[in-house]
């Protein structure tokens, strides 16, 4: 806290005489219109500068009432204000402002249609830092100072109605960017964070932001501010080729050490992309842009990207870092390749692996809430564990003329894991009576192969509106796990009595599954379109369960027992059929639809009769689209995994005993959805709301029971009237004084959860309030200094309709602060301090614990192209990491044990090499 209330007087120290200085400086204001149509000019640059030297002082745009306030001039000095836009003569006017009179009011501006009707040309002696051309909104990017060690991502941060959040996703006046070109083309494919976190910005010519003409021409009637938006980079003359991408290692105290990095070359349309890493230090060697964009991983088709609260990152089940538990080292490594060849025609193919070793000591607490009698239950665990996996895919996409593409992505991975695991574990009733105690050794080791691959046709027509599309996905996935638990366990009601667990389950599995989609639009007239969808589904999954005990003088595992053991095949058609019509009127689009659902599933049991389910859904749909709000509902169908339909007990924990259900029948969602977004241009401010609510019929629950001596059985049964209801809204709000930038932004997020309890018989609905207000507040004084500070409170009640349950509530709180400071030149210092607080924690548990990292780091070399970087994490020493979440009718502690406090001294060299000669000789890959 003493962190915190330093950080915020820090802030205020500079903030305030900010604030003073700006309150001495004037403004400038105006209306602009078309001199001809008399119509208002939106969007119009409104540039001011310095008369004598032309350097720009302040810029801002008009409003959509062509009304513009440009704020923060300076006083008794000769200034020039040059109003831009295109198909429009340029405006120019001199003036001064003094203390007597620091506001002018330049009234009604008319301005003058330009008689050279090629838009595309502009010559102004003051280069206008925005410019609108027709749909495109271009920045020019030597008007927006950046460091010279700065990025993409860096450069789009200084730019108006442009922001860039922590996980660098993008958003300008309040619409998201999902891609970003290079000079017109997809640059290391079509994520935009592979530019952003990788090119240099001054490289950069011009910023141009658009709308996505492929998302129009798929949905021309798409909301407006659900458009997503382009980016297009353009290089300075004469970059078309180079290499990015950096090298580091580092090695510090309890031999800690970190090793890694990422080259990527790229020329004319091929680019190649090589990884390599490894540490144990418990995080991701690379960011998610790293792993997921740089070389155009995300073109293979590689979709299934995981990551945690602690930074960690798994690439389609492959980790590379940070994503257990505990203490971890990980290593891996990978080559990417792009390029389009003469014909156009795109060609991906690529390599992944990982490797991660994990060292996990962790203790959970349960304290279960019955009507006379509270069990407590704690559990100390100890694993250690290592996965290793193996990737190879690419992607082939065809233009098959200017309105048809057609492409496939296929991928093979292999993997392989061990685990080996002891837990304790005892329980006690309220009154300090011990009910069972267990000591389980666990030895678990399986591998696994797959093959899959995705087909899709998209067909356009000359006729507007009109689309057809084909989208076919086939997985098939083997596995092979063996399991032997050693248990020792004692119960003490009512007599002691000890038993013994020695045994090896075996699981088979082979799941297969092809999946197609054809859907066809035609417009009707300009207002109505009809649309058809047809999704055709097969699926097979066989699931094979085989229980050893072991010969007690061999040891071998070679008697099978067959009431634990049992094979399913499962195998069927999922097939629906959507119809519907999109009815525009004006600014609302209406999308009413129903659908057509038949499930048919073929259960076959190795021990029981073969279990037929046919079923027949007939389900409405609508999507409704008003200005910046989207409303829709529909209804989705899933079957139980075939793990649920088992009829085999499963043992290996023997105070956790847990049984299959057959006669399981699909789940029934009906969801609705609501959506608001909205971008204040004039305010600089940033609205979003949305709301989420489904109701679930056939919902699985877990039916469990607890006997005298604490032991749990649990059995998946369908239940109706489960539903849950979430909403979320918040702002964020920019200012901008001179070379400084303020943010302050709030949310609120609220969760409602009413699902069934069944417990020894008795049941009774839970209705579980999360309740999450949060505060968010960065500054950027020059780029010298840096300071952002985030606040999240949440409360959790769970109360229940049967008495036999206790009301439970728990609370949390979580502060996160960071500070940088770039002092002196080419020195950066920085800190962050994470603290979390959990109400009521369990006796002999941290109920609080703040993580404070430090480092010092100096930049040199040609451009700061090298960095040498001095660091101790966790200068507390609190070495652990906690949490407490309530669940059904108890409440669950996880205190985790973490890396201790350690230094590292880290040496990165960052390779920014683009185009051209020095010297008459082509420039190297290292050029210093």
């Amino acid at each position: 806290m003493k962190y915190v209330l330093l950080s915020g007087l820090f802030l205020f120290s500079f903030f305030i005489p900010e604030l003073k200085a700006q309150s001495q400086k004037g403004e400038l204001k105006g209306l602009l219109l078309d001199e001809a149509t008399k119509g208002a000019l939106p969007y119009a640059t409104v540039a001011v500068y310095t008369a004598a030297d032309t350097v720009m002082v302040t810029y801002r745009m008009s409003d959509e009432k062509g009304s513009f306030r440009v704020p923060g001039l300076p006083l008794d000095q000769q200034l020039r204000v040059v109003i831009t836009m295109m198909g429009f003569k340029v405006y120019r006017k001199e003036f001064k402002l003094t203390p007597d009179q620091a506001s002018l009011d330049l009234g009604v501006i008319n301005m003058e249609q330009s008689s050279n009707l090629l838009n595309e040309v502009l010559i102004v002696a003051e280069t206008p830092p925005v410019l609108v051309r027709n749909d495109t909104l271009e920045f020019n990017a030597s008007s927006f100072k950046t460091l010279p060690t700065a990025l993409v991502e860096d450069l789009l941060r200084k730019l108006p109605g442009v922001t860039v959040d922590q996980q660098g996703n993008i958003m300008v006046y309040g619409k998201s960017v999902q891609k970003i070109l290079v000079d017109g083309k997809e640059f290391f494919g079509s994520d935009p964070k592979i530019a952003t976190r990788n090119l240099p910005a001054n490289v950069i010519d011009k910023v141009q932001v658009m709308n996505d003409p492929e998302a129009l021409r798929r949905d021309p009637d798409m909301p407006f501010m659900e458009i997503p938006q382009v980016i297009n980079l353009t290089f300075k003359k004469g970059i078309k080729k180079g290499a990015f991408g950096k090298l580091y290692g580092g090695a510090g105290t309890k031999e800690r050490y970190e090793v890694g990095g990422i080259v990527n070359m790229f020329r004319d349309t091929s680019q190649v992309s090589i990884i390599g890493y490894s540490n144990n230090l418990n995080r991701a060697s690379f960011d998610f842009a790293d792993i997921r964009r740089i070389g155009g991983f995300a073109r293979s088709g590689f979709n299934s990207i995981g990551m945690n609260s602690n930074g960690g990152i798994s690439v389609n089940g492959i980790s590379f870092g940070g994503m257990g538990q505990g203490i971890q080292q990980s290593s891996g490594g990978g080559a990417n390749f792009n390029t389009v060849t003469k014909r156009g025609t795109k060609v991906n193919l690529q390599y992944f692996f990982g490797d991660s070793r994990e060292d996990l000591n962790q203790v959970v607490n349960s304290e279960q809430f019955l009507k006379s009698d509270t069990l407590n239950s704690r559990r100390n665990r100890r694993q250690i564990s290592r996965s290793e996996s193996h990737r190879i895919g690419g992607k082939i996409e065809w233009k098959l003329g200017p309105l048809t593409t057609l492409s496939i992505n296929p991928s093979v991975q292999f993997s392989y894991h061990n685990a080996n695991q002891n837990a304790y574990t005892n329980t006690f009733r309220h009154n300090g009576n011990r009910l069972n105690e267990s000591t389980n050794e666990e030895n678990i080791s399986g591998e696994g192969m797959g093959f899959g691959n995705l087909l899709q046709f998209e067909r356009s027509f000359e006729k507007k509106g009109r689309r057809l599309t084909l989208f076919s996905r086939m997985n098939q996935y083997s596995s092979l796990q063996d399991q032997i638990n050693e248990a020792e366990n004692i119960f003490y009601q009512p007599d002691p009595t000890a038993t013994l667990l020695d045994q090896l389950r075996n699981t088979d599995q082979n799941d297969f599954e092809v999946y197609n989609t054809l859907s066809y639009t035609e417009p009707l007239n300009e207002a109505v379109s009809a649309t058809f969808t047809l999704n055709s589904e097969y699926f097979n999954n066989d699931n094979v369960l085989a229980t050893y005990l072991a010969d007690p003088e061999t040891g071998a595992y070679d008697t099978i027992v067959p009431g634990l053991s049992n094979g399913l095949d499962r195998s069927g058609w999922r097939n629906y059929f959507t119809s519907g019509l999109r009815w525009k009127i004006k600014d609302v689009t209406l999308q009413p639809g129903i659908r057509f659902t038949a499930l048919n599933i073929n259960n076959r049991f190795q021990t029981i009769p073969d279990i037929k389910q046919n079923y027949f859904y007939v389900f409405p749909n609508l999507n409704v689209n008003w200005k910046q709000l989207n409303f829709s509902y529909n209804v989705n169908l899933q079957e139980p995994m075939a793990t649920y339909l088992q009829p085999v007990v499963d043992n290996t924990n023997p105070l956790f005993i847990s049984y299959g259900n057959p006669s399981l029948k699909p789940t029934v969602a009906n969801t609705l959805s609501m959506n608001y977004r909205k971008f204040d241009n004039k305010k600089s401010i940033n609205y979003n709301a949305n709301m989420y609510g489904t109701v679930r019929n056939n919902f699985i629950t877990r039916a469990r029971t607890i006997d005298e001596n604490g032991v749990q059985t649990s059995r998946p049964v369908n239940t109706d009237g489960n539903w849950m209801l979430s909403g979320r809204g918040g702002l964020m709000k920019d200012f901008k004084y001179d070379k400084n930038k303020f943010s302050i932004g709030g949310n609120m997020q609220v969760n409602y959860d009413r699902s069934l309890i069944l417990l020894n018989g008795s049941q009774s609905f839970s209705q579980s309030w999360n309740f999450r207000p949060g505060m968010e507040a960065r500054m950027n004084l020059d780029d010298k200094l840096e300071l952002s500070q985030s606040f999240d409170v949440s409360h959790r009640r769970s109360t229940y309709e049967n008495n036999a349950f206790n009301n439970l509530s728990i609370s949390t709180r979580i502060s996160k602060s960071e500070i940088v400071v770039r002092m002196p030149k080419r020195i950066v210092w920085e800190a962050t301090f994470d603290y979390w607080y959990n109400s009521n924690m369990a006796p002999g548990l941290q109920n609080s614990y703040g993580r404070l990292n430090a480092g010092v780091t100096l930049l040199f070399m040609k451009n700061d192209r090298a960095q040498l970087k001095l660091s101790v994490y966790d200068l507390l020493d609190q070495n652990i990491s906690a949490n407490r979440l309530i669940r059904e009718n108890l409440i669950e502690d996880y205190q985790t044990e973490m890396l201790t406090r350690h230094g590292m001294l880290t040496f990165t060299y960052n390779i920014r090499n683009f185009g051209g000669k020095v010297g008459g000789r082509q420039n190297s890959l290292f050029r210093f």
